[in-house]
């Protein structure tokens, strides 16, 4: 076998290997954030789904808007820090693959 070809096969080995511990790490992605004070607490998995939000009590001590907008703003900030996993390992795997 050439050194060529043993060299091409040796690459596109690397690249599956690439390719495989990508995908491991993509199922792996999960975002979390707390905000109002702690109040509020959100996790999100790789894809975007909310997995886990959770509400302590001091969160009655707000007025109803306030809490609204502190969640939303809790689970976009998880949303936002998964995302920003997934494009670290995308840009990885990119790297690998050229």
């Amino acid at each position: 076998m050439s050194a060529d070809m043993q060299a091409l096969i040796a690459q596109v080995g690397d690249q599956l290997e690439a390719l495989t511990l990508a995908a491991d790490g993509l199922t792996r992605v999960t975002g979390h954030a707390t905000g109002l004070d702690g109040a509020v607490t959100a996790q999100v998995a790789g894809d975007g789904t909310l997995t886990a939000l959770t509400l302590a009590e001091s969160i009655t001590a707000h007025p109803p808007d306030q809490a609204a907008a502190a969640i939303l703003a809790t689970i976009t900030a998880a949303t936002t820090a998964a995302a920003r996993q997934r494009a670290e390992l995308l840009a990885h795997l990119s790297d690998t693959l050229t």
